[in-house]
């Protein structure tokens, strides 16, 4: 019996120590037609080199677009997020245009590797359930 707890136990403390030092957001959930802003911050230590890694992602509408250069998106309580962009920026599909709705992802390593990403943005529909 004590065998079995304290086997449990191990289990549990040791999945927990394999997290130590990580901090990660989930993404909540945006409302039809609405904007979101969330910040990350992950950090690994323990074997291997020590890193930290920041996200950043808006959604929301294009204020100003110069391509290639930087990017101005209004997202919540109308607040305006810029983001530099260089030839590494990866454009999800189709042409960015001001007005357009987009979600950019901005991630930022320990080494100082940048990368953005510029996608179109389409609201999930909720499905309805069916009358039984």
């Amino acid at each position: 019996m004590y065998r079995k707890s304290g086997m449990i136990l191990a289990i549990a403390l040791g999945s927990a120590g394999i997290a130590v030092g990580q901090t990660a957001s989930t993404t909540p959930a945006v409302p039809a037609g609405g904007t979101m802003h969330t910040e990350s911050t992950t950090k690994h230590t323990g074997p291997g080199k020590n890193t930290k890694v920041k996200t950043e992602t808006v959604i929301g509408t294009v204020k100003t677009y110069e391509a290639g250069k930087k990017i101005t998106v209004t997202g919540p309580k109308n607040k305006d997020y810029s983001f530099d962009l260089d030839q590494s920026v990866s454009m999800g599909g189709t042409a960015v245009n001001v007005g357009d709705k987009v979600k950019v992802t901005y991630t930022k390593d320990s080494n100082g590797d940048k990368a953005t990403t510029i996608a179109p943005y389409v609201a999930k529909m909720k499905k309805k359930k069916k009358a039984a």
